[in-house]
Formats: C-alpha cells, sequence, structure tokens
C-alpha cells in the first residue's frame, strides 16, 4: 500500500470515528415547528446510540419552536424495530398539564421553548438497539415537531 494510501485512509478513519459514531436527532416529520436541540442523559456526541438502561429514569430536553400558535400539545414515543413504531407507555403525555417540563400552554409562534422530562425505561423491554421517535402533536394529531435518534436499551 503507497504512503498516500495509507495518510488519506488514517486521515478518513479519523474523521469517521468523530462523525461516523456521533449520535444525530433527525426531523421525522416535524410540521408545525423545528427543534434546536435536544439532549439525552448519559448520552454522548461521541455516542453511536443513546444508551437507555432498563430499570431507570432517562431525562430528555428539547428546545423547540411553533411556527404558529398552538393551544394543546401532547407527547407520543415510539421505539422503532425494523421501520414498526411500537408505542412507550408515558406517564405525562399532555405537556400543557406537566408543571415541571418547563413549558407553559398556550405556546406562541416563534417563541423557543425548553421542553425537560423523565422516561422509566420498563425492566420487561428487551435489550435491543431501537431508534427513539419523540414527538409533540396538536389536539388533532398535527405533530408539531418529531425527532427520531439511535438507541440501545441495555
Amino acid at each position: 500500500m503507497s504512503r498516500v494510501a495509507v495518510v488519506t485512509f488514517a486521515f478518513y478513519y479519523a474523521l469517521c470515528s468523530v462523525s461516523c459514531l456521533a449520535v444525530t436527532f433527525e426531523d421525522c416529520g416535524s410540521s408545525l415547528g423545528k427543534f434546536t436541540e435536544v439532549s439525552v442523559s448519559n448520552c454522548q456526541s461521541t455516542d453511536a446510540r443513546c444508551i437507555l438502561t432498563r430499570g431507570t429514569y432517562e431525562s430528555i430536553s428539547i428546545k423547540f419552536i411553533p411556527n404558529e400558535d398552538i393551544s394543546q400539545v401532547n407527547v407520543r414515543i415510539f421505539g422503532v424495530l425494523h421501520s414498526v413504531p411500537i408505542p412507550f407507555p408515558f406517564d405525562k403525555p399532555d405537556v400543557c398539564k406537566d408543571t415541571n417540563d418547563g413549558v407553559d400552554c398556550p405556546l406562541h409562534k416563534d417563541q423557543e421553548y425548553h421542553y425537560t422530562t423523565t422516561l422509566f425505561v420498563q425492566k420487561q423491554y428487551p435489550a435491543v438497539s431501537v431508534d427513539i421517535k419523540w414527538e409533540f402533536i396538536t389536539k388533532n394529531d398535527d405533530k408539531i415537531i418529531c425527532v427520531v435518534f439511535p438507541a440501545k436499551i441495555k
């Protein structure tokens, strides 16, 4: 192997070790807003997947901006396995009624909100790699934001 090929390989390997393994938070169909930042407990930007440990509470924080005034916000959470969304049970689906999540309703157009909550990862969940799909929806099921990220339940 030539010296140039080795240097080129090493360069791309170094780039990939930082960017190819990084957790990405992708939009999955936001229509009435956009998310500006997402963080998950115990999830580093260099991780390939966010680790969700069974039997513990994991926290998620989402900053978002609606593009219209919205009076009602609900949360839907799915684990997506082989393109099949499986609902995660969540005991605080009404964002407007949860006084600890940091969001006051109604939402106002072009104002940034900072939502924070915890999700209990039940012990009976299988230890699998899964994509987590987190949606904020209106009372008419319109998606305010939708974010999906890779996770591993262990």
